[in-house]
């Protein structure tokens, strides 16, 4: 496969689709006899939530079609395309569409593209299967010549894909729910795989919590023919690791230009907001995208925060004051009250499976209070750890590929600093492990989550879950670097049915590809130069972010804000009595829990994820 090419440095503004509401989706179906047209307003109208104004387009064996929403004034992230040869569907924005079209016209390639739709259409007859690697932005397409389709979406998995492909018959959706009704198939559930969500045994090859329906994993490109169904990665993270050889001047220039790359790509100038904590990551965003904000749109960009003054251990509020008081953000600030539990059963009803760790009853609020302001763009600082701070197993890999200063160098700071020798001895040893040692090892004792798992879970299947997942000693950092695109993503498909429903865009400059894979290249004792979280970052960000930020070094979890939303009775509404029970959970325990009301965080956590489990099924058994 083809890679993806480099964006030249500076700040860009060509796009294709507006960066807004998501009230769009896409379909595709093949079959016989012309019933695909059919299946693919079935699936279009099972989702009413993504909009009404819907178009279709036959190509062949192929029907595609997009819908958006109807309200006048809405942005139109959905559109089609058709040519002698293919023809597209496509959602979402294409961020880089100017470098597009300069491919193009280098190429002396004339064409049409006032809809990102045609543009992909254009550049799929040029680049054809190396297009995906090359794209920018939040998408998902497919592109067909009337017999096959090629299926796609974002490298980072933002906009969700999900198929089906039965014999003779496939079909492609924004929603896995729309592919159910395109394929004609009951509203069934997988009570395997919502076991596997509860306890976080998922990967690339899980199946949706529907019956007879796949995702289509990040940065992969599926093929459908009629009687075939093939995938294959078109952007491999791992090619880029520690590839970079550059000074430390150089990497400071880099991250520059791309971090003012990745902030620029995500305004509009419409109803722009950034979301604002007290942390490092969206104050990094503020540094960037404030300048070009008020540059190109001659206005601030604005700051919405959520603050909680009776919860001093949560509450950032001085910190963000500074932040948008130094950078002159119009700051917008709320108190957080959503129920989560309540709101989060609510959800359900427009999801299509249970969702761990993921607080929509949250989202939803933020959404919904930036949208009485007037916004409708949200950037955040989301993500930024994933890109920059994945440090586990650091120490074993410099020692196996004889990087022995950077080692010893690492182990005299942590030493200097009051870390014991047997803590140190436990790092390395945990480094170089073999395979089976390190199994046996997660196998036999609790890693550091599950010690905070309740007694009412069953630790020891937890824990064969953690030895299946033990790979050798040389692969252990390299899994974690690239360990983002190794899961299903479910909680960014539910976070973007919630920005449908709620008319949102969140958008993440520090998921920007270009950003990511230039982190992914560095070596990494460059990565990480010191034992502090985000080291490399702090000294990045001097003299953009107030040094109070970078030079904090608690790290805020906001434990004290969800105990005091834990909703008891709603608990015991789902989980006192239920229809089914979840191996590896002791109900009666459970239950004796409940009535004392005695959770602490982790246990709530739990049971929050539980109770979220047992009311999919309930809401499922009641649609069917």
């Amino acid at each position: 496969m083809g890679g993806g090419c480099r964006s030249p440095p500076g700040v860009h503004s060509d796009r294709l689709g507006r960066p807004g509401t998501p009230v769009s989706a896409l379909a595709a179906a093949l079959g016989p006899d012309g019933r695909h047209r059919d299946a693919v307003k079935r699936m279009l109208a099972a989702s009413p939530h993504r909009g009404t104004d819907v178009e279709l387009l036959t190509h062949g064996a192929w029907s595609l079609g997009v819908v958006n929403s109807g309200e006048p004034g809405a942005w139109r992230e959905g559109s089609l395309a058709g040519g002698p040869r293919f023809a597209v569907a496509c959602v979402g924005v294409l961020d880089n569409a100017g470098d597009l079209r300069a491919e193009l016209a280098r190429r002396g390639i004339r064409h049409r593209d006032r809809t990102p739709a045609e543009l992909v259409l254009a550049a799929w007859d040029a680049f054809g299967a190396q297009l995906p690697a090359r794209m920018r932005g939040v998408f998902a397409a497919v592109v067909t010549d009337g017999r096959q389709a090629w299926c796609f979406r974002d490298h980072v998995g933002l906009r969700p894909l999900f198929y089906r492909a039965d014999g003779t018959a496939a079909f492609v959706a924004s929603e896995a729910r729309q592919v159910t009704a395109g394929a004609g198939l009951p509203r069934a559930v997988d009570l395997e795989v919502v076991e596997r969500i509860l306890f976080k045994d998922v990967g690339n090859d899980t199946p949706t919590a529907l019956k007879g329906v796949r995702r289509l994993p990040k940065a992969t490109l599926l093929c459908l023919e009629p009687d075939r169904a093939e995938r294959r990665l078109y952007w491999n993270p791992e090619d880029h690791l520690e590839t970079a050889r550059l000074t430390a001047e150089e990497v400071a220039e880099r991250f520059d230009e791309l971090m003012t790359q990745a902030a620029a790509r995500t305004l509009t100038g419409e109803g722009d907001v950034l979301s604002l904590s007290g942390g490092i990551d969206s104050p990094a965003v503020a540094a960037y995208a404030g300048p070009v904000h008020l540059d190109r749109y001659g206005r601030p960009l604005p700051a919405l925060a959520t603050v909680y003054p009776s919860q001093p251990t949560v509450d950032e509020s001085e910190l963000i004051e500074l932040v948008a008081g130094r950078l002159r953000m119009p700051l917008h600030t709320y108190e957080r009250d959503a129920a989560p539990l309540k709101a989060g059963v609510e959800w359900l009803r427009v999801l299509d499976g249970p969702i761990p760790y993921l607080l929509l009853s949250d989202a939803e609020d933020h959404y919904r209070r930036a949208r009485e302001r007037g916004f409708r763009n949200m950037l955040t600082g989301e993500i930024a750890e994933l890109v920059v701070d994945m440090r586990g197993n650091l120490v074993g890999h410099l020692v196996l590929h004889g990087r022995l200063g950077a080692a010893r160098w690492r182990l005299s700071r942590q030493r200097s600093h009051g870390q014991s020798l047997v803590a140190i001895g436990r790092e390395v040893a945990g480094g170089v492990a073999p395979r089976w040692v390190e199994a046996g090892y997660r196998r036999r004792r609790d890693t550091p989550w599950t010690a905070r798992y309740p007694a009412w879970i069953d630790r020891q299947r937890v824990r064969e879950r953690f030895a299946r997942d033990a790979t050798t000693a040389r692969r252990r950092w390299r899994e974690e670097q690239i360990s983002s695109w190794m899961g299903p993503g479910l909680t960014m498909e539910a976070e973007e049915v919630c920005q449908s429903v709620m008319h949102m865009r969140t958008r993440r400059p520090w998921a920007d590809v270009d950003l990511w894979q230039f982190f992914l290249s560095l070596p990494a004792e460059q990565k990480f130069p010191n034992g502090l979280r985000k080291g490399l970052v702090r000294r990045l960000l001097r003299d953009r972010v107030p040094d109070e930020i970078l030079d904090r070094r608690r790290k805020v979890v906001f434990d004290e804000s969800l105990m005091a939303r834990v909703e008891y009775p709603e608990l015991r509404k789902w989980l006192a009595a239920p229809d089914h029970q979840f191996a590896g959970v002791d109900y009666k325990r459970l239950r004796e829990s409940l009535e004392r009301e005695d959770l602490d965080l982790s246990a709530y956590l739990w049971a929050k994820d539980l109770a979220i489990a047992h009311a999919f099924l309930g809401l499922a058994e009641t649609d069917g």
